[in-house]
């Protein structure tokens, strides 16, 4: 901006200075043909005087009167005679081999019989140089002092043109900067202050602006982070507009990699790929389940909806996408139906026995005393079976009702393993199962429901005695460790493989069914256990491997009570 107006500046005025220049010599050579004519008229009449005055002049009189006003008046003096004779006498100014015609000629003509018929004064273009000369040396002095003057005056006046635009420069890189509180002030010029009230205006609407779309901004990505379920959207040219991290971890995707990137690049997956294309495709709203298997095995619900907006009539902005999670969904409605299917079996077999022993003593068996009390002790089994089913599916369904006001009360560990040895002692005996306890230290006391805990331990000791073969042991070891109190239950049984660990913790699940019948049990012993564990806030661990042995370990976060 500087270099421009400085080129300007000088510009204009060496073009004013040359303008003026040549007026002003133009002038003065009017001015000076004007001055010389008046010379040149005045030198003629006082010439023709002198020689009018006097009838016969010698040639040396002559000549001296020649030279005498040639030098006056700086040109060249033609005396020419009745007879032809001519006598002329040129100055300095006025020799030239190659002169040319004279650029002023005054010739006056005497009346009478005088010898001297004319006379002749002639200026040429060589006399006029000086002139010239004098005139290109005033007008380079001129121009000097204006470059002076220019180099003073037009210092200061680029710094007060170009402050506005400094200024304005300055304001506009903040506001890219992302600071839009900047305000221009010009009070000199009004124009200017025009503009700086215009960019104030525009510089407060912009931050209003920008305040409002960053609040909305916030919103919409703190809404869609609060959504539960996936959000991906496209425009029409299918190009990524929008994501939220449940989408990113059901998709594997990351939002800096596929925003404004195509469908195609996004998602990877080829039947996934083909199905988003799909739904694109039709105009209404439309909705698919389909099982994700990479990254993550999912079962998902995938809504596709036009994106449509009332001030565009002419057709859709894009399309979103709206995944929804059911895999938990799905896994309960499994777990419901294998659930309500586990529980028919195991009441319909006990009481199919029950219905077979009583029709049986009914068609004549009762009058067999020996025959009866052998249904009834196999009726007593079964009625007991179905006791315990009914008390561990009461209990199942009592430790998963969160809603339940459950009794804090003290409970000692040791006391209440000592408890759960004598109340499965006799099965143990009956295995030749040895039971041990390790308790290191003391354990601080568990704030908990102490009949939960009690048949947590029950359950897990009794599953370790059901599954070891007889000579073996079952071990209970508890210590408090970093805030935690770890117990542990192990046994050197059969053992459990590493495929089946996952599902041991299911209701009715059994890992070898045939042998499950034959040592008895309703299947929700683990079920019990992992329910259990999860209201004392704790979690529970299995390290397990075929024949070797089962270790399963608790681990509850305790609060020491002084």
């Amino acid at each position: 901006m500087r270099k421009k107006i400085w080129i300007t500046f000088f510009i204009l005025m060496v073009s004013t200075i040359l303008v003026t220049s040549i007026i002003f010599l133009s002038l003065g050579r009017a001015k000076c043909f004007n001055s010389l004519e008046d010379k040149i008229d005045s030198t003629a009449l006082l010439l023709m005087e002198l020689l009018e005055s006097k009838d016969k002049w010698t040639d040396d009189e002559l000549n001296r009167i020649i030279d005498i006003y040639s030098e006056l008046v700086g040109g060249k003096i033609t005396l020419t005679f009745s007879n032809g004779k001519v006598i002329n006498q040129d100055t300095d100014n006025s020799k030239d081999e190659n002169q040319k015609e004279p650029i002023f000629s005054k010739m006056v003509q005497f009346d009478g019989e005088h010898s001297i018929k004319e006379l002749t004064i002639s200026i040429f273009n060589k006399d006029l140089n000086g002139i010239d000369s004098e005139y290109r040396k005033y007008m380079l002095i001129s121009l000097i002092i204006s470059l002076i003057m220019v180099l003073i005056i037009g210092t200061r006046y680029v710094e007060y043109a170009v402050k506005p635009y400094r200024e304005l420069t300055r304001a506009t890189q903040n506001i890219i900067n992302g600071v839009y509180d900047e305000e221009l002030i010009f009070y000199d010029d009004k124009d200017l202050e025009y503009l700086a009230e215009n960019f104030n205006f525009m510089s407060r609407k912009l931050q209003n602006t920008i305040k409002e779309l960053q609040e909305v901004n916030t919103k919409l990505k703190a809404t869609l982070k609060s959504i539960g379920d996936g959000v991906i959207a496209f425009d029409n040219k299918l190009n990524t507009i929008l994501i939220n991290p449940f989408a990113e971890q059901v998709l594997s995707l990351k939002e800096k990699e596929v925003m404004g990137r195509h469908l195609t690049q996004v998602i990877k997956d080829e039947d996934l790929k083909e199905l988003f294309l799909t739904l694109v495709e039709n105009t209404d709203s439309n909705k698919i389940e389909i099982e994700i298997k990479k990254p993550l095995n999912k079962i998902v619900n995938i809504y596709a909806n036009p994106i449509v907006f009332h001030k565009y009539t002419q057709g859709r902005l894009g399309t979103v996408f709206i995944i929804q999670d059911v895999t938990k969904i799905k896994k309960l409605e499994r777990v419901r139906e294998d659930f309500v299917a586990n529980v028919s079996h195991e009441l319909k077999t006990p009481l199919t026995s029950l219905k077979g022993f009583i029709e049986t003593l009914k068609d004549g068996a009762i009058e067999d005393r020996k025959i009866t009390l052998k249904f009834l002790n196999i009726m007593d089994i079964e009625v007991n079976r179905l006791n315990a089913l009914i008390d561990d599916l009461l209990l199942l369904s009592e430790v998963e009702n969160k809603e339940l006001k459950l009794i804090s009360e003290p409970i000692y560990v040791e006391e209440v393993v000592d408890e759960v040895f004598e109340i499965l002692g006799r099965s143990a005996e009956d295995k030749k199962i040895t039971l041990m306890k390790e308790i290191v230290g003391e354990p601080p006391l568990i704030q908990g429901n102490y009949n939960y805990f009690k048949q947590m331990i029950i359950n897990l000791v009794d599953n370790g005695i059901k599954y070891t073969h007889e000579g073996g042991y079952v071990k209970v070891w508890a210590k408090y460790e970093k805030g935690d109190l770890i117990i542990k239950v192990a046994d050197n049984g059969m053992g459990i493989a590493e495929k089946q660990q996952d599902r041991i913790f299911e209701r009715f699940y059994r890992v070898d069914k045939s042998r499950s019948r034959c040592v008895g049990g309703t299947g929700l012993g683990l079920a019990i256990v992992k329910h259990v564990i999860s209201v004392f806030n704790g979690s529970i661990l299995i390290e397990s491997k075929p024949n070797i042995g089962t270790t399963f370990t608790l681990k509850i976060p305790i609060i020491l009570i002084k």
